[in-house]
């Protein structure tokens, strides 16, 4: 069964892609996004972690974004590089994030395990992290209506 308490060990299971961005620049993260690992990952739920844990309203946690894409991961990030170095609110978040806490990684994972659609188990992630931590991960704008709170694997 995976539910809340193992919520972390299903993360530590995901398969990191190599390198991490270590500073707001549009190379750095294009380094991440555009390598032939992110270019095979499709279909698939993904973490941006931090190095360092970041303390939350209950607990800390590395995770800082979850989400999900149906193609690739390079297909979904590698244009929107410039997008998250420049733009004045996602440079202010990710030079807060890397320089308190690290350098980023992305760790990617089929999504099956987790629900039978991408936004299924991308929402079931979220409510664990939730469940963790009463917040959702600081980069996520986005909240789920998946409330379940166990799954049989």
């Amino acid at each position: 069964m995976i539910d809340r308490t193992n919520f972390y060990e299903e993360i530590e299971g995901f398969k990191l892609l190599p390198g991490d961005i270590r500073d707001v620049s549009t190379e750095a993260f294009q380094a991440v996004y555009g390598s032939i690992e992110a270019s095979e990952a499709r279909g698939v739920l993904y973490v941006f972690l931090s190095t360092e844990p970041i303390p939350r309203v209950a607990g800390e946690s590395r995770i800082i974004y979850i989400g999900q894409t149906k193609g690739s991961f390079k297909h979904r990030y590698y244009k929107h590089a410039s997008l998250q170095a420049s733009s004045k609110a996602n440079r202010l978040k990710f030079e807060a994030i890397i320089s308190r806490y690290g350098p980023i990684t992305i760790a990617v994972s089929p999504y099956e395990r987790f629900g039978s659609t991408l936004l299924e188990a991308e929402g079931q992630l979220l409510w664990w992290y939730f469940q963790n931590h009463c917040e959702y991960p600081p980069v996520n704008y986005s909240k789920t209506l998946i409330r379940r709170d166990a799954l049989h694997a």
